[in-house]
């Protein structure tokens, strides 16, 4: 599936290409009739794409051939980036005493260098994509029309949030008995829900769990999702965190055991452990011994794929969850795949359906999901194709595997603007929660959304994405909060397709780097110290055009003073194409100084780190966007040059505890849309109508969306 994300890539470089702003770049460089050239190349290229896709499982020259012009996309897409910097550059930097280099390489000689070696760059770009095209001939491809916008659907059924689960009534039923039930000989009892993936184990758990009988009935409810790694020390962090609803300090395993026993002691409590994969019985027992002093009536709920896990912890009879009945079903495809409140259906297409719902074989979300492919389908003939062409019977396999066709069906048929952005988010590990607002500044920094309307911010087309892939059931929504911020996560199976379909350009890496190859571009590691780094750095510094790199960790990432500088120096300096560096989390000290020599840079994620001072070098990134610092409550000041970042959208400050006030010109940043925090000096002066940096400031700031500014305080 290499074409997802190169797809994304290739319009990002034709709607760069038609701008105006590349129109006068061109003819300051004086390289306007190669960068028309280009777009037009490209433009043939991306035609074709779609159909390339379609060929490649079936044809090994069309997957070299996809390859090739991958590689191709992805230089031309790098060399834009050198253009739009190198004007930025010229424009906000040329006069200041920081960017000496700068302005003398703005001098006419070397413009005219630069001239010379920027065309001999765009001409062998162009000659490389132009060999591509030609290429296309021997396949025969066929030319599908660019498409731009997310398609239209009736607006009375747009996504909304269904109250109801269809058909789990009498489990939910059977489920709750078994909850309130005080018969048992133990303090604490084990339940366990079994089914095979998609079949709606953990909606049900939901269900049960947000009950107002089971709401009234414990003292204590906790959630736990668990999923492939069972680590005793991670799990008992969890349910803490649940319990209290703070993320616990970081404990040795002793005291962690006695800060969970405490949180439970006496407590009559529910806790329930979705998703769990683990068979190992030493395992269950070290964690089941942290879970028993619960008072008399106490449960833990499991979810789980497999009988073997149900065996080993359950301590009564586990509830085997059962496919829907073909009524329920209907009812649950009609929801997804026709219009609300349609009551009159073609019987040719409700016959066709029937049969279509047969072969889900009543799994949940099989259903939801060729529900959602079938609602744009309006015909008779198509209807009978998919049906005929494209479905195979989801089979009852223990881990669920009989239901991917379905769900690559329902890949299959994304617009290709869509199946970029779906592809990214593999870079998650399963289960993983993350912020709707989030998720989309991560598509905008890799250029996957674009707009023809200048007056459309790339942020509300994004949204129109990420709604549309929770409407196709490709998303789960977990929560919303009173400001209407949404955080989303994929289901395991959908998560498996992800991966499946982004394998070249994506990768979330395992516990030894292992699957790490040259060609990747986007990187993503969760929970690794820094000896990992060290001992996997030579596999890591081949992938040299890494575009992406998430290094996340819930533990303290550091060993030895000084290590920080020189494992991180090491990563971040083999990649220079970067457009995300997430490093949240890590508890560094200082920010490495290499990371100005990121150029490309357009989201950086420095949350949750003990930084004191931002350095004023961060202002050399340009082209950054969105810049995070929440959470870093040891940070006193920003840059002061900050209104030199002109592309700045998103400064997230909030719980920044010790800033002391903001800088001079932070209202000259007329894009920010996100300002959560506003510092004022405690200088009286601060509060004056035309105070730099006092209040005055955010008079200018007139994108920042009224949910972003929480909290005004004197530093």
């Amino acid at each position: 599936m290499a074409e997802a994300i190169p797809f994304g890539l290739a319009r990002k470089i034709i709607e760069k290409l038609s701008s105006t702003t590349f129109e006068v770049i061109g003819s300051i460089w004086g390289v306007k009739d190669e960068l028309e050239k280009l777009k037009n190349t490209v433009s043939t290229i991306q035609a074709v794409l779609q159909d390339a896709e379609e060929q490649q499982d079936k044809n090994h020259q069309a997957r070299d051939w996809l390859k090739k012009l991958r590689d191709a996309v992805y230089d031309a897409d790098d060399l834009l980036s050198d253009f739009s910097t190198e004007d930025l550059r010229r424009k906000v930097m040329g006069g200041e005493k920081i960017v000496n280099k700068v302005r003398t390489f703005f001098s006419s000689s070397n413009q005219i260098a630069f001239h010379f070696k920027m065309a001999h760059k765009i001409k062998g770009i162009r000659e490389r994509l132009d060999a591509t095209a030609n290429d296309r001939n021997k396949f025969q491809l066929i030319e599908h029309p660019l498409q731009t916008k997310v398609r239209e659907r009736d607006q009375t059924h747009s996504f909304v949030r269904e109250e109801e689960v269809v058909g789990r009534e009498e489990d939910k039923k059977m489920i709750i008995e078994l909850l309130l039930n005080i018969d048992v000989e133990e303090n604490v009892s084990f339940i366990s829900v079994v089914g095979i993936g998609g079949l709606g184990k953990t909606t049900l758990a939901q269900y049960v769990y947000n009950d107002e009988k089971v709401r009234s009935y414990f003292e204590l409810k906790m959630w736990i999702c668990v999923s492939d790694v069972f680590d005793v020390k991670t799990i008992a962090e969890k349910i803490i965190g649940s319990a209290t609803s703070m993320k616990p300090e970081i404990l040795d395993m002793d005291h962690l055991q006695n800060k969970l026993r405490k949180e439970l002691n006496q407590k009559k409590y529910l806790l329930v452990l979705d998703d769990v994969w683990n068979s190992n019985e030493e395992l269950w027992c070290n964690l089941k011994r942290l879970l028993m002093g619960g008072a008399k009536g106490s449960k833990v709920v499991i979810t789980t794929r497999t009988k073997l896990v149900a065996e080993i912890t359950s301590t009564v009879s586990p509830y085997f969850l059962e496919g829907l009945s073909i009524n329920q079903s209907w009812s649950l495809f009609k929801q997804m795949a026709f219009q609300k409140g349609q009551d009159t259906i073609d019987p040719n297409i409700e016959a066709i359906g029937m049969d279509i719902v047969q072969k889900c074989q009543g799994v949940p979300l099989a259903i939801k999901v060729i529900g959602r492919v079938l609602y744009f389908k309006k015909t008779k003939d198509e209807w009978s194709y998919i049906k005929d062409n494209e479905i195979t019977n989801v089979t009852q396999g223990e881990n669920g595997n009989g239901i991917l066709p379905i769900l690559k069906l329902s890949y299959d048929h994304l617009s290709s603007h869509l199946k970029c952005c779906f592809a990214y988010c593999s870079l998650f590990p399963k289960d993983y929660e993350i912020s709707k607002l989030a998720l989309i500044q991560l598509w905008i920094a890799q250029g996957f959304i674009q707009s023809s309307d200048e007056k459309v911010q790339l942020e509300e087309v994004a949204n129109e994405y990420c709604m549309d892939l929770l409407w196709r059931s490709l998303f789960q929504e977990v929560r919303e909060d009173r400001l209407g911020n949404i955080t989303l996560k994929m289901h395991d199976l959908i998560h498996d397709l992800a991966q499946s379909v982004s394998r070249i350009d994506c990768t979330l890496v395992n516990s030894n780097a292992t699957n790490i190859n040259e060609e990747v571009r986007h990187l993503s590691f969760p929970f690794y110290n820094a000896s990992f780094f060290e001992k996997n750095l030579s596999p890591l510094v081949k992938a040299k055009k890494i575009r992406t790199l998430i290094l996340t960790s819930n533990h303290q990432f550091y060993n030895k003073k000084g290590e920080e500088e020189s494992t991180l120096k090491k990563l971040i300096t083999s990649f220079k194409c970067l457009r995300v560096l997430d490093l949240h989390g890590l508890r560094i000290t200082t920010t490495p100084n290499c990371i100005d020599k990121l150029t490309y840079l357009k989201y950086l994620d420095l949350s949750k780190n003990d930084i004191e001072v931002l350095p004023n070098f961060i202002i050399r990134l340009l082209n950054l966007q969105t810049l995070k610092l929440s959470g870093c409550r040891k940070l006193k000041e920003l840059p002061r040059d900050v209104q030199k970042l002109v592309n700045l959208k998103h400064l997230n400050i909030y719980c920044c505890d010790s800033l002391t006030h903001m800088p001079c010109g932070l209202g000259q940043l007329t894009s920010l849309q996100m300002l959560p925090l506003f510092v004022v000096s405690k200088d009286p002066a601060a509060f004056s109508s035309n105070h730099s940096g006092g209040l005055f400031e955010l008079n200018k700031l007139n994108n920042v969306r009224e949910n972003y500014v929480l909290k005004i305080w004197k530093g």
